[in-house]
């Protein structure tokens, strides 16, 4: 339940890099790209679809909130720390600041997630979790292959 928990959240990540292409990490700007919900039920109503779109704006517009809060205050600590100073009283605030922003924004993931699966019906979220599922064992098969890249060579 929990590995399907996390899969699922994959899913809204996905799903939310999408609605802001600018957003990406490197690993979703593969050939690929991060994969959408469509791609994994087809039978989603036009309704589904809308809400859904709806769902992860708004949780990209939150989340992109967050980020900017985080790197603020990621650029403070990286000041303080570069002094030479004592700054624990600033410091330890800022660090507890940081746990937190980073807490809300996995609790948005999750937000997200709940959202679309209260969209889906019985069957579409068997069929999502099925798709997921399948696309993780991929995809964990393709990490545990040796690239071509990281060969021995025979010097």
């Amino acid at each position: 339940m929990k590995r399907f928990l996390l899969t699922v959240i994959a899913v809204c990540i996905a799903v939310i890099a999408t609605a802001q292409p600018g957003n990406r990490t490197p690993r979703e700007n593969d050939k690929k790209g991060p994969m959408k919900i469509e791609e994994l039920i087809s039978d989603l109503s036009k309704t589904q679809k809308t809400k859904i779109d709806n769902i992860t704006k708004l949780t990209t517009k939150t989340i992109d909130n967050y980020r900017q809060q985080l790197n603020s205050v990621r650029d403070s600590i990286r000041s303080y720390m570069e002094s030479p100073n004592d700054h624990s009283n600033i410091l330890f605030p800022l660090y507890e600041r940081e746990g937190r922003l980073q807490a809300e924004i996995s609790k948005e993931y999750y937000r997200c997630k709940v959202a679309i699966d209260k969209l889906l019906t019985p069957e579409q979220y068997r069929t999502l979790k099925e798709q997921m599922d399948k696309h993780k064992h991929h995809r964990d098969a393709k990490r545990k292959s040796p690239s071509a890249s990281h060969k021995p060579s025979n010097k």
